[in-house]
């Protein structure tokens, strides 16, 4: 039966109440009072081949990299929290990992590598066109899903271009931002100069034309502008007709987030349970951040919003369980007492899940009134 552009929401999205599988966490957060991540996002450096306009991290410090030996600590400490898996992100393209402090030896292939032998499920999302020249056949069997930004397509790449390598297709996703021209000139961020058309219909067909060649392929995501308040509602409305049209193998859908984007003003737990790893804005430390919407009021990172350093990993936990047995909320940014997030945030993509995360955690008298 075919599936709604909802439905794919709920299966191929964070938005929504996915959370309700991991009734092992609630019931920590709830009874114990105790919060345990569950997956880890982490940008291992900054780099990127592309210059999108909508780039959340367009502002981000190019240069900086984590060292492998922290990568390694990172993920030691959050699997002994309890963490399940890890979504290797950020800048838009983590295959082009190094390791500067060990000859280039080091590569994203030995990051899967451990991660796997930690037990993590492991989950990739990239711009890259081609596979070949940046991920290992080897490490395929130990990738739980990976997801591919198609941008390309829009900087001269056609969809024959794509070279996945014979990564399986099953476990393989795409998605896109549809977005305005530029008008001839670049974005504000832009380091390239260079200016983007815009998404087009023809921009849409060749999606589907990279579908058709690999058309085991799970989904292709598409979304709107998340720069602008309430774009992703906009575009569905104005483009869902034509991607239904388009769509003859039944695997795109819009992301259905409605018109709010806005923060859960009653409470944000998001950065206890899916904490964003990223570096210092001035390129420093790696920090461990709330979330990945936050970057969206800056476009870079912004220390405000981190929860502290990667090498307090377990102290930053316990001190959020320790605020939650005391009854207060798990953390606060911008002296906020962890209350009236609309004032702190402008952007937020886990509105639903805080607002789940809050019923969960928070004591109510009046639960079995009908």
């Amino acid at each position: 039966m075919k599936k709604t552009h909802e439905e794919k929401t709920q299966m191929y999205s964070t938005w929504g109440d996915k959370l309700l599988q991991h009734t092992d966490v609630l019931y920590d957060l709830q009874i114990n009072k105790k919060i345990t991540p569950i997956t880890i996002q982490l940008a291992p450096l900054e780099a990127c081949d592309s210059d999108c306009p909508f780039c959340s991290v367009a502002k981000r410090p190019l240069k900086s990299r984590i060292s492998f030996e922290k990568i390694r600590n990172i993920l030691k400490d959050f699997k002994e929290l309890g963490a399940k898996s890890v979504e290797i992100t950020g800048g838009g393209n983590p295959l082009l990992y190094r390791d500067r402090w060990n000859g280039k030896k080091i590569t994203i292939n030995e990051v899967i590598e451990y991660a796997h032998e930690l037990g993590y499920d492991i989950g990739i999302i990239t711009n890259t066109h081609n596979f070949s020249k940046l991920l290992r056949q080897d490490v395929y069997d130990k990738i739980k899903w990976l997801r591919v930004s198609l941008i390309k397509l829009d900087e001269g790449k056609d969809p024959e271009d794509y070279d996945f390598n014979n990564f399986p297709q099953e476990k393989l996703g795409f998605s896109y931002i549809i977005y305005e021209s530029t008008g001839g000139v670049p974005d504000e961020a832009s380091r390239t100069g260079k200016p983007y058309n815009g998404t087009t219909v023809e921009s849409i067909q060749k999606m589907a034309k990279l579908v058709e060649l690999h058309p085991k392929t799970k989904f292709v995501r598409i979304a709107g502008n998340c720069l602008i308040k309430g774009n992703n509602a906009a575009i569905r409305e104005k483009w869902k007709p034509v991607i239904n049209e388009i769509d003859t193998l039944d695997k795109f859908f819009v992301k259905d987030i409605g018109f709010d984007d806005s923060p859960y003003n009653s409470g944000c737990y998001i950065g206890g349970i899916r904490p964003y790893i990223a570096p210092n804005p001035h390129g420093k430390d790696y920090q461990v951040y709330t979330c990945t919407s936050h970057v969206l009021q800056k476009r870079t990172y912004d220390l405000d919003y981190s929860l502290g350093s990667v090498d307090e990993i377990k102290e930053i936990w316990q001190r959020m369980s320790e605020n939650m047995k005391q009854g207060k909320p798990p953390y606060e940014i911008k002296g906020n007492s962890g209350k009236n997030w609309c004032s702190s945030c402008k952007f937020c993509y886990y509105k639903f899940n805080n607002k789940l995360l809050h019923t969960v955690a928070s004591e109510m008298p009046d639960k079995n009134f009908p």
